[in-house]
């Protein structure tokens, strides 16, 4: 088995080596570049300057390269370049709205593809991408496959092997250090609680964080712009990486003395120093069905690890999707599923299937999603991916810099009841829209119909169900969870 093991290991940093490389040798001590390569050759970005410049890498592999006397270093090349509105190139992102990566994305604005040869100023990212091969008669979702960063220095980074690379979002570039303290603060839990450990070994954690995952654009939209070999496109989907990994770094068989262990947790926190850059610029992951989860506990996480507070001054400053999806109601003392919406939309929604499926009920009685209360998003892409974030964030004893208790006792509530949906005063759809919407649109104190309840024979339904299942994250639950002494719903 110890054999098994070191070969994985040797694989992983053969991988690494080769998807990140240059014409120098990678090492502590800075050297001369004319040029960095990232990618194989499947993906294969090159950089290449007017003459050689002083160079290293970051504790993730990215690259950095310092100015000279000029104060600038002037790029006079990129592979593949830009052509036709693909493969586009930006110098350090700053729009939520709008990018210059992709024709085929929204927001899509040639004037921000960087072309070469361009004189790059010290303290700034150039972020490349390679778009995905169009298809003809087919629209893409996402649009590229893989991205690189390329950071930009006023000078040599020190020992750079343990500085993370700065946010590739926004102007303003910080870098934070690989200190053994940060090892120092993940938990040990013991991993023979769960069978299921091996199939979320550290080399696939590693590969799985491993490039840069652009995620600035806001909504819906920005799955487009997620590179296929670094992330999924789908934010249910992220979420539910983001929380289970988490959860494997606080099992006792992490290491860091073992290369793919350490690999795994400096990818994942380069992609939580990413988003802290991303939230600090004023991006927003809020709550559109599932496609804003699972960005807000990363920064947590590496608040947590760094203890460095602009990790968590960002969490106020912005939506996240779990924070808009969960809201208490005064009139039953409890919290309940649902963005907000008015109660035409609501019932816009419910009657025609068309709309955000979202919506809470206007009344506040009962969980959100309309005559989908159960189904559609609470099932589809937010139960489970929530039922891992809750229960790191309560692990490592985050509730209060979490900021919304409603959240995790919604959570414990769905795995222990399911859906809420009694007692119920308001009326069900009667059939009648234009009669509907008319007796809604008159009641000015925002009541509901009385009645005798909308969808009664749901409440207590999908009890602890949901797509975007974890084998591991739910047997982590089970150890742990259920033995906190605390009073579970």
């Amino acid at each position: 088995m110890r054999i098994l093991s070191l070969r994985n290991e040797l694989i992983l940093i053969t991988m690494l080596l080769i998807t990140v490389s240059s014409v120098c040798s990678a090492n502590t001590t800075s050297k001369a570049c004319s040029s960095i390569t990232y990618g194989t050759s499947e993906n294969k970005i090159v950089f290449t300057f007017d003459k050689e410049y002083k160079c290293g890498q970051y504790t993730n592999g990215d690259w950095w390269v310092s100015v000279d006397s000029t104060g600038v270093l002037k790029l006079v090349g990129v592979s593949p370049a830009s052509l036709d509105g693909l493969n586009g190139m930006e110098l350090n992102p700053i729009s939520k709205l709008t990018q210059g990566f992709d024709r085929r994305i929204n927001g899509y604005n040639a004037g921000l593809d960087l072309k070469t040869p361009a004189l790059i100023p010290s303290n700034s990212s150039v972020v490349k991408t390679i778009s995905l091969i169009p298809v003809k008669g087919k629209k893409c979702r996402p649009c590229i496959k893989y991205a690189a960063v390329l950071t930009v220095t006023g000078e040599s980074v020190i020992e750079s092997d343990h500085i993370f690379r700065p946010g590739y979002f926004g102007k303003k570039k910080k870098t934070y250090s690989l200190e053994h303290s940060v090892f120092e603060r993940l938990l040990s839990l013991p991993a023979s609680c769960c069978s299921s450990v091996g199939k979320n070994d550290f080399n696939n954690i590693s590969r799985r964080y491993q490039g840069v995952m652009l995620d600035h654009l806001e909504g819906w939209v920005g799955r487009s712009l997620h590179p296929v070999d670094s992330m999924p496109d789908y934010g249910a989907q992220i979420a539910t990486d983001n929380a289970v990994s988490a959860l494997r770094f606080l099992l006792d068989d992490f290491d860091p003395d073992k290369p793919s262990h350490k690999s795994a947790l400096i990818n994942y926190l380069q992609m939580s120093i990413d988003l802290e850059s991303m939230a600090a610029g004023g991006v927003s992951w809020p709550g559109k069905g599932g496609h804003g989860n699972g960005r807000k506990l990363p920064i947590l996480f590496a608040w947590y690890l760094f203890k460095n507070n602009d990790f968590l001054a960002v969490l106020d400053n912005v939506s996240f999707s779990e924070d808009e999806q969960v809201y208490f109601s005064e009139k039953i003392g409890r919290p309940l599923y649902g963005a907000k919406c008015s109660d035409k939309r609501y019932w816009l929604t419910t009657i025609s299937g068309r709309g955000p499926r979202d919506c809470r009920d206007p009344y506040g009685f009962i969980d959100g999603g309309g005559h989908e209360i159960g189904g559609a998003y609470q099932v589809c892409c937010t139960a489970m991916p929530w039922k891992y974030t809750a229960l790191v964030i309560r692990l490592l004893g985050l509730e209060a810099e979490w900021g919304n208790s409603s959240f995790l006792n919604y959570v414990d509530r769905w795995v222990n009841h399911g859906v809420w949906a009694a007692p119920d005063p308001c009326a069900p759809y009667n059939g009648n829209m234009n009669e509907y919407l008319k007796n809604y649109g008159a009641k000015t104190d925002n009541s509901c119909i009385n009645g005798q309840g909308r969808y009664l024979r749901k409440h207590g339904t999908q009890k602890d169900a949901g797509n975007y299942r974890n084998m591991l994250g739910d047997q982590l639950w089970k150890a742990y969870r259920y033995a906190m002494n605390e009073e579970m719903e």
